[in-house]
């Protein structure tokens, strides 16, 4: 099972304006239903101007499926490897064997919640110059959902396994309309190469935590 959603705009639709009115969990006429687990994207970016959801089948306890999300490597989601090596023309260093979260969270990215059931993994952005993340003051969770400073939009995205099921959804919501604006044309470039990534990166963890014990994941 490979369930993909992508929302934007009012009512979740693209309405073709690119900015909209943030939405959340009470408006848009969805509720999570997914299992006993609340769901801490909810309180910590309960509010989103865009979302992207996809969720695969895994047949492996949570504990690994977590562990495996932790241990995929770049190696594992080979289009944005592959992407991220062409875009550098030769510069960059090959990172095949090194974890994919922990090279987002060394770069900008900072988890915000752990626990059996989940992940959360997010950033506060800068959309004028200085560009670039923000820094987040301990409690690194609290800082980012009060965050309102204008200029900046905020994302996170989670991974969470419940019932068989593995999930990621990310949501993005900006400060102000300005930064609204100029992130709704950037989505509109990176919504399509970005859900593909995430749909790999799905795969890439479900092949990890399936893979018997002490054996390397198949290749992609």
């Amino acid at each position: 099972m490979d369930d993909t959603h992508a929302t934007h705009g009012r009512d979740g639709v693209d309405d073709g304006e690119g900015a909209a009115a943030p939405h959340g969990p009470g408006n848009d006429g969805e509720g999570d239903g997914d299992g006993p687990a609340e769901r801490a994207l909810d309180r910590l970016l309960p509010r989103w101007d865009h979302r992207e959801r996809h969720a695969v089948a895994v047949r492996a306890p949570g504990a690994r499926v977590l562990r495996a999300v932790d241990e995929t490597r770049w190696r594992d989601v080979p289009l944005f490897h592959a992407l991220m090596l062409a875009g550098s023309l030769g510069t960059r260093r090959d990172r095949a064997d090194e974890p994919f979260l922990g090279s987002m969270t060394s770069g900008g990215f900072t988890e915000l919640h752990r626990d059996a059931h989940q992940l959360v993994v997010g950033a506060v952005v800068a959309t004028e110059e200085p560009k670039g993340p923000a820094r987040l003051a301990a409690p690194v969770a609290r800082s980012f959902t009060d965050f309102d400073r204008p200029g900046h939009y905020k994302v996170a995205f989670d991974f969470r396994v419940v019932g068989g099921r593995l999930s990621t959804e990310t949501r993005v919501l900006s400060t102000d309309e300005a930064a609204r604006r100029r992130f709704a044309r950037y989505w509109m470039l990176i919504r399509l190469p970005s859900g593909l990534v995430r749909r790999e990166w799905l795969h890439g963890i479900r092949r990890r935590a399936e893979s018997p014990p002490g054996t390397r994941a198949p290749n992609p």
